[in-house]
């Protein structure tokens, strides 16, 4: 990002990685392209004004990304999905820091385990994708902090519950199932000795684990957000590419008929004998043929662009149907 960062990993469904991955590549050429026609504004420019322009250019980059309008990576994409959760749940404010040593790699303490599966209606989906995200410094620390003040008390009182009803049979086999790939003969013998918290108990545990919010929850939302706002994004785009596309078959057409007038140049120029002047205009009607190559190409290689972005929509629309 040409910032400081922090860094995220979090566990998504992998259609949605997949798709977000397809809508970054996309929203990274249109970036390009934005670069590009602002570039051509610093043609001519020397020194201290070109400085300036670039500048400019990079302050206004910035501004674009903040806002969501470019992103030229995924991680931009999901920058205002994040900045949006922060404001909805109230947290787009300053927090105090985070006691030193108080956070651990690997799941929440306390976070129930169905939370990393989705539900649809042809079943179970699993969180099977792993999304690395770099956020700006400022939204990334302000989104950890969040995150662990909201669950400090939650996750207090969900250790007094584990220290007063200790680890049921449901614990005992998931933690054998998690180190040893099943549950094994002894902690099937632990898991029938141990006893059950009551049911009011396990409503208690069930409601505090519900109000546990991890980063990767907002992340989760943030994706949403991006794969919800690209539709939008990618019908900005595809007018883009077809534009282009129509304009760079324009100036191939231009080339030819410059190449043709070259070309008869060359032929009048040889019947009178000006050897020099038929050579010019054989040179220029080679310029201009690879000029109309170098078009025609630019003008597919747009086209195919353009469908894969029309592609992209409809994969999205599917999504969101």
């Amino acid at each position: 990002m040409g910032m400081p960062t922090v860094q995220f990993t979090v566990a998504v469904v992998e259609e949605r990685l997949r798709l977000l991955d397809l809508v970054a590549a996309m929203a990274a050429g249109e970036e390009r392209a934005w670069l590009a026609k602002q570039r051509e504004g610093h043609l001519g420019l020397r020194a201290g004004r070109l400085a300036k322009a670039r500048r400019a250019t990079r302050e206004l980059l910035s501004e674009r990304r903040e806002t969501g309008l470019l992103a030229g990576s995924r991680d931009w994409l999901l920058v205002p999905g994040v900045r949006a959760e922060l404001t909805a749940r109230g947290w787009d404010r300053d927090w105090p820091p985070i006691p030193p040593g108080a956070l651990a790699a690997g799941r929440r303490w306390g976070t129930d385990p169905g939370r990393y599966e989705g539900k649809h209606d042809e079943g179970e989906t699993r969180f099977l994708g792993r999304l690395g995200v770099r956020l700006p410094h400022e939204v990334g620390e302000r989104l950890q902090r969040a995150c662990y003040w909201h669950n400090a008390e939650i996750e207090r009182q969900l250790q007094e519950w584990a220290d007063t009803w200790g680890d049921g049979p449901d614990v005992i086999m998931r933690q054998s199932i998690r180190e040893h790939g099943g549950v094994t003969v002894l902690a099937g013998m632990l898991a029938a000795l141990a006893t059950a918290p009551p049911a009011e108990a396990l409503v208690q545990r069930g409601e505090l684990r519900a109000k546990v919010v991890t980063t990767g929850d907002v992340l989760r939302a943030a994706l949403d957000h991006a794969l919800a706002a690209a539709p939008e994004r990618a019908r900005r785009e595809h007018t883009r590419l077809r534009g282009a596309a129509a304009q760079a078959q324009h100036d191939a057409a231009l080339a030819e008929e410059r190449k043709r007038e070259a070309e008869e140049d060359h032929q009048r120029a040889e019947a009178s004998g000006k050897t020099e002047d038929a050579g010019e205009a054989e040179s220029l009607a080679q310029h201009w043929n690879s000029m109309a190559i170098a078009h025609r190409f630019h003008a597919e290689r747009l086209s195919i662009q353009a469908t894969e972005v029309r592609d992209l929509i409809d994969q999205l629309n599917t999504l969101r149907a």
